[in-house]
C-alpha cells in the first residue's frame, strides 16, 4: 500500500503540471501570407458582416423592384350588423327572395396597385440599386483594408522574428564572454568588477530577448483574430518581404473604393430629392375584389374595381421641409466627397513623404552597423591585449546591437511605409 500511494503521488508531481501546460499553452497556427488572406476572405467578422450587409441591400433592391407589380391579397370577413342587412347589393328588378342576415361571412380576393405615384417608385428602385453598388463598394472597401492589415502584422511579425535573431545572438556573444572573463578571474587576469559588468548587461540582453518574444505572441494572436480563426498565427521565417510589398500601381485616387463610396452617396442623396418632390405630384391607383358572401346557407358572388385619384392639397408645410432636408443632405455629401478627395491626396503625401525618411535612415544606419562592427572588433582587440577597460567593450558591443537592431526595424518600417502607400492609391489583393 505504501508503494502504490508513493507511485500515485509521483505520478500527482509529474503529470498533473506536464497537463497543465499542455491545456494552459495554446499551439501557433504558422501558415503563408497568401494562405493567411485566403482563410481571412473567407472568415474574417468584419468581412462576412458587409457581406451580409450586400446581400441584404440587394433584398431590398429587389423589394422596390416588385412593389411596382402590385400585391394579391387574401381577405376574409365577419360581420354582425343591429339590422339586418342583405348578401348583396339590391338592384332592380327587386327579388322578394332576398337574403338578409343579422350576419354575413365574406371572403375573396383583392389584387392592389398603384398606377402613378409622381415618379416616386422608380426614384426609390433607383436609389436601392445605388445602395446595393454601396454596398458593394464597402465589401471591396473591408476586403482591401483586411489584406493590408495581414500584410502589415505579417511584416511585423517578420521584423520582431529578425530582432528576435538578432538579441539572441548579441545574447550569445555575451554569454561567450561571461565564460571568458570569468575563467581569467578565476586564475587573476581580470578583475571581479570586469565579471559584474557583463553579468548586468548579460541581464538586460536576457530580457530583451524575453520581451521581443512575448511582443511575437501578441502579434500572432492579434493575427489570429484579423484572419478571424481562433488561435494565433504565425507567419513564415523564409517569406521575402519584398514579395508582400507588390508594386505600386500609378492608379487615379478617384478610382479608389473611399472616393467612389462618397461619390455614390452624392448620386444617391441627388435621387432622394427627385423622390421628395414627387409628394407634390397626384397618386392613381387600382384595386379589384373577386369574393363571396355567405348568411343563412346562402351565397352571393361579388366583384368590384375602383380607380382612386388622390393629390394632397395642403398639409402645413410637411412636403416644404421633406424637399429641404433632401437638398441639405445632397449639400452634406458633396462636402464629404471634397474632404474625402482632400483627405486621399493628403495622405498619400504624407505616405511618400514617410518613405522618402525612412529610405534615408535606413541608408544611415546601415552606415552606422557597418562601422559600429567595426569598432567592437576593435574594442574586443583592445580589451584582450589589456588596453581598454570592460567599459568600453560593453558600451561597443551595446552601441553595435542597438544598430544591427535599429536597421532591421527601419528595413521592414520601409516596406510597411510603401505597401500603405499603395494601399491608398490602388488598393491591396
Amino acid at each position: 500500500m505504501m508503494k502504490e500511494k508513493c507511485v500515485v503521488k509521483v505520478m500527482k508531481r509529474v503529470f498533473f503540471p506536464l497537463i497543465m501546460v499542455v491545456l494552459v499553452v495554446t499551439p501557433c497556427w504558422g501558415m503563408s501570407l497568401r494562405e493567411a488572406i485566403d482563410i481571412a476572405l473567407k472568415k474574417s467578422p468584419i468581412l462576412l458582416q458587409e457581406k451580409m450587409r450586400l446581400k441584404e441591400s440587394r433584398e431590398e433592391k429587389l423589394a422596390s423592384i416588385r412593389k411596382n407589380f402590385g400585391r394579391l391579397t387574401l381577405v376574409g370577413k365577419y360581420t354582425h350588423y343591429n339590422i339586418p342587412h342583405t348578401l348583396s347589393p339590391i338592384v332592380p328588378p327587386v327579388s322578394p327572395n332576398i337574403t338578409t342576415s343579422y350576419d354575413i361571412t365574406s371572403g375573396g380576393l383583392m389584387y392592389e396597385v398603384l398606377l402613378f405615384n409622381g415618379f416616386s417608385d422608380l426614384s426609390s428602385i433607383k436609389i436601392a440599386r445605388l445602395g446595393e453598388e454601396l454596398s458593394r463598394l464597402r465589401v471591396g472597401l473591408s476586403k482591401q483594408r483586411l489584406i493590408f492589415n495581414i500584410k502589415s502584422l505579417y511584416l511585423k511579425l517578420l521584423s520582431l522574428k529578425a530582432q528576435k535573431k538578432a538579441a539572441i545572438s548579441y545574447r550569445d556573444a555575451l554569454t561567450e564572454l561571461y565564460k571568458n572573463v570569468s575563467q581569467e578571474v578565476a586564475v587573476g587576469k581580470k578583475a571581479k568588477i570586469d565579471l559584474l559588468k557583463v553579468s548586468a548587461d548579460l541581464a538586460n540582453a536576457s530580457f530583451v530577448v524575453k520581451q521581443i518574444k512575448g511582443s511575437i505572441t501578441s502579434l500572432q494572436s492579434i493575427l489570429g483574430a484579423t484572419i478571424g480563426v481562433d488561435k494565433p498565427v504565425d507567419a513564415e521565417e523564409d517569406t521575402d518581404p519584398r514579395e508582400v510589398v507588390t508594386a505600386c500601381a500609378n492608379t487615379d485616387i478617384t478610382h479608389s473604393y473611399e472616393y467612389g463610396i462618397s461619390a455614390l452617396k452624392v448620386k444617391r442623396a441627388q435621387e432622394a430629392i427627385r423622390k421628395a418632390r414627387s409628394i407634390y405630384y397626384p397618386s392613381l391607383g387600382v384595386d379589384v375584389y373577386v369574393g363571396d358572401n355567405y348568411a343563412k346557407g346562402d351565397r352571393k358572388e361579388i366583384w368590384q374595381a375602383e380607380v382612386t385619384l388622390k393629390w394632397l392639397l395642403f398639409d402645413f408645410g410637411v412636403r416644404k421641409s421633406e424637399v429641404r432636408r433632401s437638398y441639405i443632405a445632397k449639400r452634406e455629401a458633396v462636402i464629404s466627397l471634397r474632404k474625402t478627395l482632400l483627405d486621399l491626396k493628403s495622405k498619400i503625401i504624407e505616405a511618400r513623404e514617410k518613405i522618402a525618411t525612412a529610405e534615408k535612415r535606413l541608408a544611415s544606419l546601415k552606415e552606422q552597423e557597418r562601422f559600429l562592427k567595426e569598432v567592437r572588433e576593435v574594442e574586443r582587440l583592445k580589451y584582450e591585449k589589456g588596453v581598454s577597460n570592460m567599459y568600453d567593450l560593453l558600451y561597443a558591443y551595446a552601441r553595435y546591437q542597438k544598430a544591427k537592431s535599429d536597421y532591421i526595424g527601419a528595413r521592414y518600417d520601409l516596406y510597411i511605409q510603401r505597401l500603405y502607400l499603395n494601399y491608398l492609391m490602388a488598393g491591396e489583393r
